[in-house]
C-alpha cells in the first residue's frame, strides 16, 4: 500500500513538473504579447518571430520528452488524465497548428497528442472551436 502511494505521489509530482515546464518555459514565450514585443524591439520579420517561438517550444518539448519517458501511459503520467495533460494538449496543438513545429522529433508528445485527439472534451476546448476565435486563425 505504501509503495502504491509513493508511486501515485511520484506521478503527481511529475505531472506538476510537466505543467510547470509548459506554463513557465514554453507558453509565455510564444504569447501574442511576447511576439508583439519581438516585432517592435527585435524584428518585424514573421520568420524571426516564428523561429523564436519554435526555439522555445522545441527546447521545452525536449525537456518534456525526457521527463515523461518513464511515466507516460496512455497519457502524460499514466492512463488517466492529470494536470500535465491539461497543459500539454493545447500546447502541442499550438505547436503543430500555429507554429509549424516538426513533431517527428517528439514521438512521445506526438503519441500523447493522438490520445488527446480522441477525447471530445479536449477537442471542444481547442481555440478554433471557441466562439470568439477570429476567422483568420480558425483555419
Amino acid at each position: 500500500m505504501l509503495s502504491e502511494l509513493g508511486y501515485t505521489l511520484t506521478r503527481m509530482a511529475v505531472s506538476a513538473m510537466a505543467a510547470n515546464i509548459v506554463s513557465s518555459s514554453i507558453q509565455p514565450l510564444q504569447k501574442v504579447a511576447t511576439l508583439k514585443c519581438i516585432d517592435e524591439k527585435i524584428s518585424s520579420d514573421p520568420d524571426v518571430k516564428l523561429a523564436w517561438a519554435q526555439h522555445y517550444i522545441k527546447k521545452g518539448f525536449v525537456a518534456l520528452e525526457r521527463l515523461l519517458k518513464d511515466y507516460a501511459g496512455r497519457f502524460a503520467t499514466g492512463d488517466e488524465v492529470y494536470l500535465a495533460d491539461l497543459f500539454l494538449a493545447p500546447q502541442i496543438h499550438a505547436a503543430i497548428k500555429r507554429f509549424n513545429v516538426d513533431m517527428t522529433q517528439f514521438p512521445l508528445l506526438s503519441r500523447l497528442n493522438e490520445a488527446y485527439n480522441e477525447i471530445p472534451a479536449f477537442q471542444d476546448a481547442m481555440p478554433e472551436k471557441q466562439p470568439d476565435t477570429p476567422l483568420a486563425s480558425a483555419s
